[in-house]
């Protein structure tokens, strides 16, 4: 009997359901014929180019290309690497100088980023040899049975996180180890012909795998949003209700949007599992959720680091989560041991580092030899416990001890404390130093909780000293590409910062578009020249932006076209300009 794999459980699915939509992206429908013949086209296209042992770097905007040359890779027996179109020049420079691709796959955005660097053995790009323009990629006659009976090397992939120094780093994971996630979420949840499950993930993020193979697998169908700009709040319910989407994998800030949605118990009525990973889900979530649809639309949390591919542990909510400190993060798949590390003598719910330990060989870094683990387990720097039931809580980083004033604060405990609030949707909290003065300064997405509020809130719960002294309100905390927070990118902003203002809008335009503004970043106050990106208004924010400004206004406003001036007054210009064109 041969060993399942995803070459061949995508081979199965196509003998199956080769008349089938494979992927759906707006209008547009995708067959799983049409894929077969670009996944074939792809595979012939690598095994002529470069070195089997080469890499090859995927950078395509458009998902349905990125989809069959990830499958290609896999009938042809290369890593592949895919990497976000958008990602800024200077990370691309360390992706390329790390991965050193021997093969390159970019439709005309991926050309664009790629243009004036070099790779593929000091190469131009693009143009020189081994690079794959998927507009003139010819498809390929194939065959089911041949995919189901052949048996290529699993060189497995790389994702890039920009880790801990900045700099970008590659994780190294196996086909193999895909399988083993894939073939359990489709015993798990019912996955099977015609089922519908979104795609809304960068596909520089390994849980576009996640998101593309487990329907393809399954004879499902891949629902893809075509627009540049994710969906948020009623756009998002609107999209996955026109969709008939069966099956939501998605963050959980990006699930909270849809709380602006107006939901009733009727809505989303083909929708029957949220599936939430890369950030921490909150009990108010599970109240939330559960207060519209009950038990009918299941709520689940999955927790896994990418240097385990995907997801490790899965808990099914239930309403005593909704009362509950935290929600955790259940138990592990089958196959996969998870421990707390802790001391000789605790007791067995003692808090200590995670650990997991996975039925497959671990690959570790891209041109590193340090791992925290040994060949098939990997030492998570995330705190958790075991509650008495046996299901993991997690408490933050294990590196999250700081001093501020001479006492020792976990700031684990003290995000998890402000997160105990109904009112706030996500917090991380950090030790920020001016001049020779230190203090914790707390980060939160919560628009209705005033600071006094919140500074009463955690001194309930923490020991004096450990209550932050500053609170700045964000729009989302913002996060590496595996969902952990990225703390070099949290602002630096003055606690007086809006009481200093530099010029106010002008206008009752400026005016209006300063109001959205503040109701979206959680700030008191901006200035009609103050960039919204600087703010703290990351591209979730942005996106929630722009649905207001089509909201409120009525008009179609490129993303483009606020980009080139990201100010109040800029944005006003726009919205006017655009409102004068239209005849609105």
């Amino acid at each position: 009997m041969t060993t399942p794999t995803v070459l061949r459980r995508w081979a199965d699915s196509l003998a199956r359901n080769s008349s089938q939509c494979a992927v759906k992206s707006g209008t547009r429908e995708v067959g799983y014929r049409e894929l077969a013949g670009r996944v074939a086209g792809y595979q012939a296209a690598f095994e002529q180019i470069g070195r089997p042992a080469d890499p090859v770097l995927v950078s395509c905007a458009d998902p349905v290309e990125v989809i069959a040359a990830l499958l290609g890779c896999t009938a042809a027996g290369r890593t592949f690497a895919p990497v976000d179109p958008r990602l800024p020049a200077a990370v691309l420079d360390g992706v390329l100088a790390a991965l050193r691709p021997g093969a390159v796959v970019a439709d005309a955005a991926g050309r664009a980023a790629l243009a004036g660097r070099t790779a593929l053995a000091g190469r131009e790009l693009p143009g020189g040899a081994g690079f794959v323009r998927p507009e003139t990629l010819e498809p390929r006659e194939w065959s089911a049975e041949a995919w189901r009976q052949a048996a290529p090397e699993d060189r497995g992939y790389v994702y890039f996180t920009s880790g801990t120094t900045g700099s970008p780093k590659g994780i190294r994971g196996s086909l193999r180890a895909v399988h083993h996630f894939v073939d359990w979420e489709i015993a798990e949840f019912g996955i099977g012909e015609g089922t519908r499950i979104s795609q809304l993930t960068s596909p520089g993020f390994d849980a576009f795998l996640r998101d593309a193979l487990t329907p393809l697998c399954a004879g499902g169908t891949v629902c893809v949003n075509p627009a540049a700009e994710t969906p948020v709040g009623d756009g998002l319910a609107r999209w996955l209700t026109e969709n008939e989407v069966e099956v939501l994998h998605c963050v959980p800030t990006l699930f909270r949007t849809l709380r602006s949605a107006a939901l009733t118990p009727d809505s989303l009525p083909a929708l029957r599992a949220v599936l939430l990973a890369g950030e921490q889900l909150h009990p108010s979530d599970v109240a939330w959720w559960r207060g519209l649809f009950g038990g009918g639309k299941e709520l689940v949390n999955l927790y896994g680091p990418s240097e385990t591919t995907m997801t490790k542990l899965f808990h099914r909510t239930t309403e005593d989560d909704a009362r509950a400190r935290l929600v955790p993060v259940g138990r592990p798949l089958p196959g996969v041991a998870a421990r707390v590390l802790t001391g000789p003598g605790d007791p067995p719910d003692a808090l200590g580092e995670v650990e997991l330990e996975v039925p497959y060989p671990l690959l570790g870094y891209l041109g590193a030899d340090e791992w925290p683990g040994t060949a098939t387990t990997y030492r998570t720097g995330d705190l958790g416990r075991f509650r008495p039931d046996g299901a993991l809580e997690l408490y933050g980083r294990r590196d999250q001890q700081v001093k501020v004033h001479g006492v020792r604060i976990d700031l684990g405990g003290v995000e998890n404390a402000l997160r105990s609030h109904p009112g706030v949707q996500d917090a991380c909290a950090a030790a920020v130093t001016e001049d020779v003065s230190t203090a914790l300064v707390a980060y939160v997405v919560a628009p209705d909780v005033p600071d006094a509020e919140l500074r009463a809130h955690a001194a309930q719960r923490l020991a004096p000293g450990q209550v932050p002294s500053v609170f700045v309100r964000m729009a989302a905390i913002p996060r590496t590409l595996n969902g952990k927070v990225e703390r070099r990118s949290l602002p630096r902003v003055p606690l007086q910062r809006t009481a200093e203002a530099t010029e106010p809008p002008q206008g009752p335009e400026e005016t209006r578009i300063a109001a959205i503004w503040s109701e979206i970043l959680g700030l008191a106050g901006v200035n009609r020249d103050d960039d919204f990106t600087l703010l703290g208004g990351d591209s979730l924010a942005i996106a929630r932006l722009m649905d207001r400004v089509r909201y409120e206004y009525r008009v179609d406003l490129p993303l483009r076209a606020f980009l080139q001036d990201p100010t109040v007054a800029g944005l006003a210009a726009a919205v006017t300009d655009r409102t004068a064109r239209s005849g609105a």
